[in-house]
This record gives C-alpha cells, sequence and structure tokens, in this order.
C-alpha cells in the first residue's frame, strides 16, 4: 500500500490552489457562491460554479488519495451500520464521488435523504451517509438543480454545527464522524466557500480532542469504547490523508503521536483472520486498504514488520532474514484504559488472551493457532445462602507482572453481603498453558453457589471426557485441554459440582459451606501434549502440622505427559504453610514440578 502519487506535501500544492480560489468565490447574503470579477446572471453564475467544480484538478478526491480497491468510506463499518441500508447508499454515492449520475436520479435521491435525515441526533450510519453526500458534492453541482445542492449544503452544515453539543466520552465515534471528519472534509473540498474553511479549525479540535482524551498515552482505546477501535481508525485514517494536502494539517503535533501509537495498538488487537478482537468476524471486517494506509501515515519500520507477521495476506519474512527480538512487546496493559493483552510474542500461531473490565463486566477473548476458543462477555452468578450477590463497584486492577515466564493480571470487585470477587489471568508464555480462576472471599461462614460462563463461539464446541470431569476445546482440531481443577478428576465421586457447555457457553458450577471459595479453570494449549496421559490432584496443605481447609488456602497438582505445574493460592492472610514438602508463605504460586523441586512461573506475595 502506498499514498497516490497525486498526493501533494501540505504546502503545496493544494494549498495554493485553495488561495487562488478564495479569491474568486464568496458567500453572499443567501448564502450562495458568487464569482467576484464578473455580471452574469443567477444561472450563467451557477454554471460557471458547477463547470468550476467539475474541471478543477484539486483538492483530489479522497479515493485519488490512497491507492486501494476499496473506497475509504467503507473501511471497518461498525456492526449496526453493516447491517443497515447505508452500505448500499454509500456505495452509490461512491459513484456519484466519481462522476455525475443522470440529473433526476441524483436530485431525487438527494432530496430524499435530506428529507429524512434531521440536523441532529443522528446515528452513525447516517453520520457516514452525511459524509459521502460530502465528497459527491463536486460532481453533483453539474448534476442537480441549484437549490437542491445548497439545500444540501445548508444540511451538511448544520449536521456539523448541531453535532458541538456531543458527548465525546458517551459517543465517541459519533462525535468524531459528525465533529471532525464532516467538518474537515468539507473545508477540505469546498475551500473556495469562507463559511466551509471555516469548519476546520472545529474539526481539528475535535479530532485532536479524540486522539488524546480516547486513547491512554500510548495507543490504547478505552475499554468502554473497544468496539470501536477499528471504526476511529477508518475515521482518523480518512481524515489523515486529507490532513496531508492542508496546510494546518488534521491534528496538533500530540494527537499526531497518539495516532501513531494507534496504529500500532490496532496490529496488536487484530485476530490471525484480520478482524478485530472482540469484535464481529463478519465477511467485511478485515480491510486491507484500510490497514495498509494506517501503516503508510502512521507506521514506523518496526509496525511494518509486525504487519508482516500478523496480518492476512502479508508475505511473511523468512526466519533468518527478520528476527523479532528486537520487535517491541506483544503483550499490553493500561490501567487506565482497564485493557490487557497477554501475549507471549508476535507470530500468530501463538495464544493470544485479551481483557477488558471497564466497568461491572469482563469480556475475554483466546485465540490461538488463528482459532478462536473463547469470545465474548465472561459471566459469573454467585449466590450466598440462597441469595443472589451483586457488584457493587467496578472492577479494580490490583496485580498486573509481566516477565519471561508469564503474563499476569488480577483484578477484584466488591460484592453485596461483605464479599469479594478476585478475578485471576494468567498466560504462560513458553509452556502454552493458560488459567483462569476466581476467588470468592468472605468475611464469615455462608452456603456458596458460584456458577461462572466462559464465552465459547459457535465455531468451537465443548467436547467432555466420559468418565472425568476434563474436556477438550474443539475446532478444526483439538486446541485446549480444559481442567477443572477444584473438581475431583473421576466423575464417579458424588457432587453436585460440573464442568458442562451450554448454550451459553462453558460453565463452571462450585459450591461450598465456607468463607471463601477457589474455582479455578486450567487450559493446555499445546496440541502435542494433549494426546498424553493427564491427571491433577488436590493437594494437602498444612500449616502448624495441620491440614487446613480449602476455605483456608488449596494446592493442586497438574500432569500431562511429562510437565507438571502447581497451583498454589491463599485463602487467607498468607502464612508459613507447606505443600509437598515446600514451604510456602505467598499468596500464590503458580509453577513447574520437576524431579521434586518447584519452579515458580509466578509468585504473588
Amino acid at each position: 500500500m502506498t499514498l497516490s502519487s497525486n498526493t501533494r506535501s501540505k504546502r503545496t500544492g493544494i494549498a495554493a490552489a485553495n488561495g487562488a480560489a478564495k479569491k474568486t468565490w464568496h458567500f453572499t447574503g443567501s448564502g450562495r457562491a458568487r464569482h467576484t470579477s464578473g455580471t452574469d446572471n443567477e444561472a450563467s453564475q451557477w454554471s460557471h460554479w458547477a463547470e468550476y467544480l467539475a474541471s478543477r484538478q484539486e483538492p483530489v478526491p479522497l479515493a485519488g488519495l490512497i491507492d486501494g480497491k476499496s473506497w475509504p468510506l467503507s473501511w471497518s463499518l461498525p456492526e449496526a451500520v453493516a447491517s443497515s441500508d447505508t452500505p448500499q447508499l454509500l456505495a452509490q454515492l461512491q459513484q456519484l464521488a466519481k462522476r455525475p449520475n443522470r440529473a433526476k436520479q441524483s436530485e431525487a435521491m438527494l432530496l430524499a435523504w435530506i428529507d429524512r435525515t434531521p440536523a441532529t441526533r443522528l446515528s452513525a450510519g447516517r453520520a457516514l451517509e452525511a459524509i459521502g453526500w460530502c465528497h459527491a458534492m463536486p460532481n453533483l453541482a453539474k448534476s442537480v438543480s441549484p437549490d437542491a445542492w445548497w439545500s444540501l449544503l445548508d444540511r451538511l452544515q448544520a449536521i456539523s454545527a448541531g453535532a458541538a453539543r456531543l458527548d465525546l466520552k458517551k459517543t465517541p465515534l459519533l462525535h468524531q464522524l459528525l465533529c471532525g471528519e464532516l467538518g474537515l472534509t468539507l473545508a477540505y473540498l469546498l475551500p473556495e466557500l469562507a463559511a466551509c474553511r471555516k469548519a476546520a479549525s472545529p474539526a481539528r479540535k475535535a479530532l485532536t480532542a479524540g486522539l488524546v482524551e480516547l486513547l491512554d498515552g500510548e495507543g490504547l482505546l478505552s475499554g468502554p469504547h473497544i468496539a470501536s477501535l477499528r471504526p476511529l481508525l477508518a475515521c482518523w485514517t480518512r481524515c489523515r490523508a486529507m490532513g496531508e494536502e492542508l496546510e494546518r494539517g488534521c491534528w496538533t503535533s500530540s494527537a499526531e503521536a497518539q495516532y501513531e501509537w494507534f496504529v500500532r495498538a490496532a496490529l496488536r488487537m487484530t485476530r490471525q483472520d484480520g478482524s478485530q478482537v472482540l469484535g464481529d468476524r463478519s465477511a467485511g471486517a478485515w480491510c486491507k486498504d484500510l490497514m495498509d494506509c494506517a501503516l503508510a501515515f502512521g507506521g514506523d519500520a518496526k509496525d511494518h514488520r509486525i504487519a508482516e507477521l500478523v496480518l492476512p495476506g502479508a508475505k511473511k519474512p523468512k526466519k533468518h532474514r527478520r528476527r523479532v527480538h528486537d520487535l517491541p512487546g506483544a503483550q499490553d496493559h493500561s490501567e487506565w484504559a482497564a485493557v490487557t493483552v497477554l501475549r507471549p510474542g508476535w507470530h500468530p500461531d501463538e495464544p493470544r488472551l485479551t481483557v477488558v473490565y471497564p466497568d461491572k463486566d469482563v469480556d475475554i477473548e483466546l485465540e490461538c493457532s488463528g482459532e478462536l476458543l473463547l469470545s465474548g462477555r465472561w459471566h459469573t452468578e454467585i449466590c450466598a445462602d440462597g441469595r443472589p450477590v451483586r457488584c457493587t463497584s467496578d472492577w479494580e486492577e490490583i496485580c498486573w507482572d509481566t516477565d519471561d515466564d508469564v503474563d499476569y493480571l488480577e483484578l477484584e470487585v466488591q460484592l453485596s453481603g461483605g464479599l469479594r470477587l478476585q478475578r485471576h489471568i494468567l498466560l504462560a508464555r513458553q509452556m502454552r498453558v493458560a488459567m483462569l480462576a476466581d476467588s470468592i472471599l468472605g468475611k464469615r461462614p455462608s452456603r456458596l453457589d458460584y456458577r461462572s460462563t466462559l464465552p465459547v463461539p459457535g465455531s468451537m464446541r465443548f467436547q467432555p471426557a466420559e468418565e472425568t470431569h476434563e474436556g477438550f476445546l474443539l475446532g478444526k482440531k483439538r486446541r485446549a485441554l480444559v481442567l477443572p481443577l477444584a473438581l475431583p478428576e473421576w466423575r464417579c465421586d458424588p457432587q453436585p459440582d460440573r464442568l458442562l457447555a451450554t448454550d451459553a457457553g462453558l460453565e463452571l458450577y462450585q459450591s461450598a459451606t465456607a468463607q471463601n471459595l477457589f474455582a479455578p479453570l486450567w487450559f493446555d494449549l499445546d496440541p502435542r501434549r494433549m494426546a498424553n496421559q493427564l491427571t491433577w490432584r488436590r493437594l494437602t496443605v498444612a500449616e502448624n502440622l495441620q491440614a487446613v481447609a480449602n476455605e483456608t488456602a488449596v494446592g493442586y497438582r497438574v500432569m500431562v505427559g511429562k510437565s507438571q505445574w502447581l497451583v498454589y493460592r491463599s485463602l487467607q492472610p498468607a502464612a508459613n504453610r507447606t505443600l509437598l514438602g515446600h514451604n510456602l508463605s505467598t499468596q500464590m504460586v503458580v509453577g513447574t514440578f520437576e524431579d521434586g523441586e518447584v519452579e515458580p512461573m509466578l509468585a504473588i506475595e
């Protein structure tokens, strides 16, 4: 992907042409363009104006700024827009932007759109349509009547002005489309008109605010808006293309730095099929032209190397030619954004675990070898003494750790009834194992009923073992072995606890009459181990030579083939306890176990 050969530098080409145009055309009191050097009647003046718009060489149409097969307004449409009638209209407007249509058809379509589109309270689809009509305006002047053309311009300007009331934090995409891109497009395409030129300044301010306030300082989008990552990238990249042609650009230098970081974040949040993490996997979700253009404007040499590894269709570098050890870390974490990416490396076959937790909900996605194992909302239901408990706070990060062994995230939320829920999310970098676990911590013993449902996509199914409690997540092949460590290995043990597939996903149910409860799921993601024998055991934890109850501390030993691991969790204040002959005074330990020795991958004090 390269910028079009028509692209000029910011301070040449279009800037000079616009300067000349400003001397020729201006707004009259009635809002109509009038040629200053002649005395022609109104019809003749309109004919000159329409002919001028159709014959001018600059500004270059948006599609001419970028070499690509797709029209930039069709890039990464939001799910709600993609399933509406907006894409059809955008396709028609693309043709109008290229060449005039027959006058009657164009005018009827234009007037119908004005009639059904108010100046305020627009949806994202209507906002994109408004921008599409704006791009069609230069060619429309020769296809429609003067009244229709000016009515369209009046409506677009009213929409742009009315958008000033939008709240950036509540409706970020709509704000950026209407307050930013629409105003910038008017200023870019119709610089001969003073009112359109004046739209550039508030548009630049709006776009700058969007990049600075919606991103965490290193390009990571705030968690509540993660579904808008690709549509925002599309909006900002279109603006960046036009800004390349404008003398003052499209935003400030600080916003430019954020855009460049955002391009890398978009690569980090890309699945192997090119779609966005935690997003729609429809056929239109992957847009090569968008990513190529974003890299052309905002990517550095390392970003281009990352793109070669993670984007579909890219020519993969030969190992001996392109080393990856000097690339930035593939993992990412932002407490401010409430987004964490646990990922050992950039290779697409490596596992990636993404967690988004901006409020009282947690969304999670686990991808491995190009297949989604989990994707969506992680639902949890807890009852204490038969009464459902609810979240009384937002999720809060209490621990983030990343090193050569693991990426580990720990979250906490306050619950009614004096309970707390701590969530443990671990991905072992070299061992290709993951753990998703919850700890319920109370102030007194009660009957605790815990039900956790992990979102399994339709392309994946859970196959339980016949005699034991483990199971496999199956896609094209076996992708994960799932072990419910707190459940006994054999199903013959009578108890209500269970791991099973439901219509909602993979459900783990545990119950106990206790003050605390630990509910871990262990995922082995290495297909080479899945055919081997396996077992897991709950271990005895002792303190002062006495075994402690499960509500105090728990320990588990996992064996798959020749690989063994140990998991320990203290549910009471840490104390000197023993497990498999090892003294532990930590709150949590996850490590490998070999020749009677524990090698910690993670140790939380």
